[in-house]
């Protein structure tokens, strides 16, 4: 008993010391003024020390389904990347979701990114890169400067949970002077994400120009992120919150 007590800690602590990264958002399915929106997901092995390959598991983490993973061996400097994920990885038509990368191995280092692109774009794809996150960098309290819904342009902010337990956020807008135009509270389920669509319609003040949100997790950690979207073509800019 005391031996397989030894090995059950042993095997816990070993997996502990793995690593896990996650992708903030992905989203496979129609969007508005007839954009189409595909997910392609990149991940590679940059660990320091080569010669063996990563077993690496991919999920991902959807509110009204049950996680879907793959796992895969990666080799030294190997990237395995998928142009249509959600599908191609996961056969999944519709789905949005986060997607977390782990593996149990101490000295192994795996990076991935994200690209969510339109494929009804005017003259072309648009799209736009989602970096992978590390969950042990989050912070609580979150700025997202210089987001637009003027001149063309609309705002969308997501806010991802990559906990397994709900979090309360907090949403408030802040104009060029530094005032706070309003404030609104919303909840994340576990391993989630929540979009908020035009984000200026959501305060009374209407669009502005340059402006910031601020997002607060009012009981843990929180990632928050903001895509600028042309209205005319759909192309996307993402506003990664600063370091």
């Amino acid at each position: 008993m005391r031996i397989a007590a030894m090995l059950l800690t042993l095997t816990l602590a070993s997996s502990a010391l793995g690593g896990e990264i996650f992708i903030p958002a992905t989203y496979r399915g129609n969007g508005a003024n007839g954009s189409v929106w595909r997910t392609g997901i990149s991940v590679t092995n940059i660990s320091p020390d080569p010669g063996f390959p990563v077993p690496t598991t991919i999920t991902l983490h959807r509110e009204n389904g049950e996680p879907l993973s793959v796992t895969m061996p990666i080799a030294t400097y190997e990237v395995i990347s998928v142009d249509d994920a959600l599908f191609g990885w996961f056969g999944l038509e519709e789905a949005a979701g986060i997607v977390r990368v782990t593996w149990d191995n101490a000295n192994a280092r795996i990076t991935a990114n994200a690209r969510i692109y339109n494929i009804a774009g005017q003259g072309g794809e648009y799209g736009q890169g989602v970096p992978a996150v590390r969950p042990d960098r989050l912070v609580s309290d979150v700025f997202l400067p210089g987001v637009t819904g003027v001149n063309g342009n609309r705002t969308n902010v997501g806010v991802s949970n990559p906990h397994n337990v709900h979090s309360l956020v907090w949403v408030e807008l802040i104009d060029t002077a530094g005032n706070s135009r309003g404030a609104f509270t919303i909840a994340v389920p576990p391993r989630s994400y929540r979009q908020l669509n035009d984000i200026f319609s959501y305060f009374q003040s209407g669009p502005l120009n340059a402006a910031m949100v601020r997002v607060t997790g009012v009981d843990q950690t929180v990632y928050a992120y903001a895509s600028v979207v042309r209205n005319d073509s759909g192309d996307p800019t993402y506003v990664a919150p600063p370091e």
